[in-house]
């Protein structure tokens, strides 16, 4: 069977190289979406052993979609030749996977936008309760020394 023959026969079973491409695409980004949800509700929560796992786990389909994107870099590249190709049930189907990826990944930068603005104002909250500490424990220590002083003339009168 020729090259001619076996991408007309892919496309008569819906299965060219591109739109699987397309569809792993979607999918992928459709699961990264569904840990940024999961992520906002663990930054919100403060639960930091899960979303480090989820990170984890955001990384590896991260990892994946940069290997679905070299394989479509190609296609990219010569787009308008390679969507003539495909049948028109195809061709439909590629321009909604297109959108919905675009959609999708620009609602995971948002909300990752989101995310990163809560934790940075929770990361500016510690630093400035630690650059606060020294006097606070200063003033305490001040403290503790006039109450431990106060203590020990007062167990000392009642002896006397």
């Amino acid at each position: 069977m020729t090259e001619s023959n076996m991408n007309q026969a892919e496309r008569a079973r819906g299965q060219s190289e591109p739109m699987k491409l397309l569809r792993m695409q979607a999918r992928l980004y459709g699961r990264l979406e569904e840990l940024a949800d999961r992520q906002a509700s663990l930054v919100s929560d403060e639960d930091l052993n899960p979303l480090m796992a989820l990170l984890s786990e955001r990384q590896h389909i991260s990892d994946e979609l940069t290997g679905v994107g070299a394989k479509l870099a190609p296609v990219r590249q010569d787009w308008s030749r390679r969507r003539a190709e495909l049948g028109a049930d195809e061709q439909v189907e590629a321009d909604r996977l297109i959108i919905a990826i675009r959609e999708r990944l620009q609602r995971i930068l948002r909300r990752d936008e989101t995310d990163a603005r809560v934790l940075s104002g929770r990361k500016e909250v510690v630093v400035r309760a630690l650059r606060e500490m020294p006097s606070q424990q200063q003033a305490i220590s001040a403290y503790r020394t006039q109450g431990e002083t106060t203590r020990s003339l007062d167990v000392v009168e009642q002896e006397s």
